[in-house]
């Protein structure tokens, strides 16, 4: 949604970074390269420049507005892998990434992360524990373990997903005679459960014993009353609350009422000393769901996560780190919680605003090539000119293929900025030839539209889970499609013909990551993000014992700037601004859980000195990644793909601090990933860079010598 709003003000036009100054032979200077992007609706700000009046373009989401309403075109499939009596109450398009996929995966039975408490769906109700932070050399772990669980006495029908919303999901359990139902919803500091005619029962964890309740250590016993303070064998106190007032007999390993029970028990850890009057003053209101709002101007994002709420009084969340640095006008409260990626602190209210700068990076570099270094970009675009992506690749491998596309697309690009227009025409025309069949499906492994959870996936993916890195399985679809995304964005910028007639098409694969609106009835809102998190879910539908992850928050964010790139190509405000807000977001993650910089207080040592995570879970961080543990790998998985997005993404603090290890990690690895920690070296040192650069024969399939050279010469 568009808002125009008009107010007076004054501001200092500045000046377009000018051309590369080798640009070659009569060709004529490129277009002036400036922050915005140029082309397309560029920042969000309309009107006339300079003193006066002035138009600022305000954009809010709308979650009620599908980006398109063209069913996709591909053959039509069914999933292999049905969706379960679990997910019954859901109808498709259903989410595949989601933060609690594990209840509904497999045998339902895995944990999840709600932050700051670990959930799993077990038998008669509600397994919770807060385990304690474990951190090694090459990992921050949290034990899998049970510590208390919220259940009936009855015998269930297991558990179901009643609903489910960007910022929780609602489990119910069944019975003879009525239901608990537990909103889970992110960042509680509470775990509810909301009984209506079964019996509750509070039952210890596995090794967890109950030794005293509200100060009373003989048991069993009778309590009554709407707060019961629990000590457990294990160090912990835990405080019940009961709305109404209920009576529970306890011994060592249960706390049973004897009678239907029509009301909510919330059971929250007292992490330290004044944790308990913060509680008791909240316990009233409980959080039964959510949704976000957002707002843009100009450079600016205004995120809100809104609360839906039972109860009087106002409503106690937990932030994390990234929220904390962006809440505005935030009431913290004394209680805080340690998880794997930092400390999370209280928050009061029923709605967070959070900040969001914009990166202003558009289609090149925000500024010129250093003069020394102009021709050799131009021969370096001479010398691969001919580049041509593998057939036995390009048309079969959404991953590798991808790349190739995107590496054709960004020479292409570049060849743009140079002056060299008819060499980008030449390229776009080669781009066409390999991109048109994947959206055509006339190619070796075109896509399908899986009609039962709701996607594209490729027919090899479908056919065995393992294919295409899990594809098929919803595996990875954001890294995979934001490298067409890209490819398209280029095509859609320089030819009028292609765009207009493939339009619809590209934005099948937008929409199959970053629909915003419930109301599109062929793909699932934001596939991959986790709104609280800030960052996305790699993982599909495969269940793991750790929740959920993600391996390369550079390639999550090469899909979300090929998104807002496209957006302006194509003139689509929805689609651009999407894409810059899921940008900022990502970005804003990567470099608070991913990127180490010495001063970071989210992780302890001795896992904060390898300045990296390889991959995040819901419950650990690695220094590791899927397909090995070097050091390069875990750098480099961090970095690619090399585009002028890059710049917003590596933080020049964390390559400071991280290049030493970098320096030593280049040292023994092999071209290609050697070429990336090169990249990160010209945040800091391009004179250095490039130099290192002149010494690599073999570069990754999907980074060119033009590519790289160029983002060196383009450093500050």
């Amino acid at each position: 949604m568009i808002l125009r709003h008009p107010i007076v003000r004054t501001f200092a036009l500045l000046s377009c970074l000018g051309a590369i100054a080798a640009c070659g032979g009569d060709d004529p200077p490129p277009p002036p390269v400036n922050n915005d992007g140029g082309g397309g609706t560029g920042g969000g700000t309309g009107g006339a420049g300079g003193a006066g009046g002035e138009e600022i373009v305000v954009w809010e989401l709308d979650r009620d507005k599908p980006l398109s309403d063209v069913a996709p075109e591909f053959t039509e499939a069914p999933h292999p892998l049905e969706p379960g009596d679990v997910l019954s109450e859901l109808d498709a398009p259903l989410p595949t990434n989601a933060t609690w996929m594990n209840v509904a995966l497999g045998d339902g039975d895995q944990r999840i992360h709600a932050a700051p408490y670990d959930l799993k769906a077990l038998g008669q109700g509600l397994s919770i524990s807060r385990p304690g932070v474990v951190v090694g050399n090459t990992a921050v772990t949290t034990a899998d373990t049970s510590q208390l669980g919220l259940t009936v006495r009855q015998a269930v029908r297991g558990h179901i997903v009643r609903s489910s919303d960007l910022l929780s999901v609602t489990m119910e359990w069944s019975a003879q005679g009525g239901t608990m139902t537990a909103p889970i919803v992110y960042g509680m500091p509470y775990v509810t459960a909301i009984y209506d005619g079964l019996t509750p029962s509070v039952r210890a964890g596995d090794g967890v014993a109950f030794t005293e309740v509200n100060g009373g250590s003989t048991s069993p016993a009778k309590v009554t009353g709407d707060r019961f303070e629990i000590k457990l064998n294990n160090g912990q106190t835990w405080v019940l609350y009961a709305s109404p007032a209920i009576t529970l007999e306890w011994d060592a390993v249960v706390m049973n009422a004897s009678e239907p029970y029509e009301g909510s028990l919330r059971i929250a850890l007292l992490p330290g000393p004044n944790s308990a009057a913060v509680l008791d003053e909240h316990a009233g209101v409980i959080p039964v769901g959510g949704d976000i709002k957002a707002t843009i101007i100009e450079d600016s994002a205004s995120l809100r996560f809104v609360w839906a709420t039972k109860g009087e009084g106002d409503l106690l969340t937990m932030a994390l780190p990234h929220h904390l640095a962006r809440l505005e006008k935030a009431q913290l409260a004394d209680l805080s919680h340690p998880t794997v990626i930092g400390s999370m602190k209280a928050v009061t209210g029923n709605e967070w605003e959070l900040v969001y700068p914009l990166s202003a990076i558009g289609w090149d570099a925000p500024r010129r090539v250093s003069d020394q270094w102009g021709e050799a970009i131009v021969e370096a675009l001479d010398d691969e000119r001919g580049f041509t992506p593998d057939a036995a690749v390009v048309g079969t491998d959404p991953y590798f293929g991808g790349k190739q596309l995107a590496k054709l697309a960004r020479l292409a690009q570049i060849a743009e900025t140079v002056g060299k227009t008819d060499l980008a025409e030449e390229l776009r025309a080669r781009l066409k030839s390999l991109i048109n069949p994947w959206l055509n499906g006339t190619n070796a492994n075109p896509f399908l539209y899986d009609t039962t959870w709701g996607g594209l996936v490729t027919t090899k993916g479908l056919d065995d889970k393992s294919a295409d890195f899990g594809q098929g399985y919803y595996n990875d679809h954001h890294f995979h499609y934001g490298y067409f995304l890209y490819a398209a964005a280029v095509l859609a910028k320089g030819d009028e013909g292609w765009r207009d007639t493939y339009a619809d098409k590209v934005l099948w694969l937008v929409r199959d990551i970053a629909n915003p609106s419930s109301k599109d009835k062929h793909f699932t809102p934001f596939r991959n993000m986790d709104w609280f998190r800030g960052h996305s879910w790699a993982s599909g539908l495969f269940p793991f014992a750790d929740g959920r992850n993600q391996e390369s928050t550079s390639e999550a964010v090469n899909a979300w700037y090929s998104i807002k790139l496209l957006g302006e190509a194509l003139g689509d405000d929805d689609v651009k601004n999407i894409g810059r807000l899921l940008l900022a977001v990502e970005t804003a993650s990567a470099q608070t859980y991913w990127q180490i910089p010495a001063n970071s207080t989210v992780y302890d040592v001795p896992f904060k000195d390898n300045r990296a995570v390889g991959v995040l879970w819901s419950t650990k961080a690695d220094f590791a990644t899927w397909f090995g543990q070097n050091p390069e790998y875990v750098y480099g998985i961090q970095i690619l793909p090399i585009t002028p997005i890059s710049e917003s993404l590596l933080s020049k603090k964390w390559v400071e601090d991280a290049w030493p290890a970098m320096s030593d990690a280049a040292e023994a690895a092999e071209d290609p990933w050697k070429a990336f920690l090169i990249a990160a070296h010209a945040v800091v040192d391009k004179e250095a860079a490039w130099e290192e650069a002149q010494d690599l024969v073999d570069l990754d399939d999907g980074l060119s010598r033009t590519a790289l050279l160029y983002w060196i010469a383009t450093r500050p």
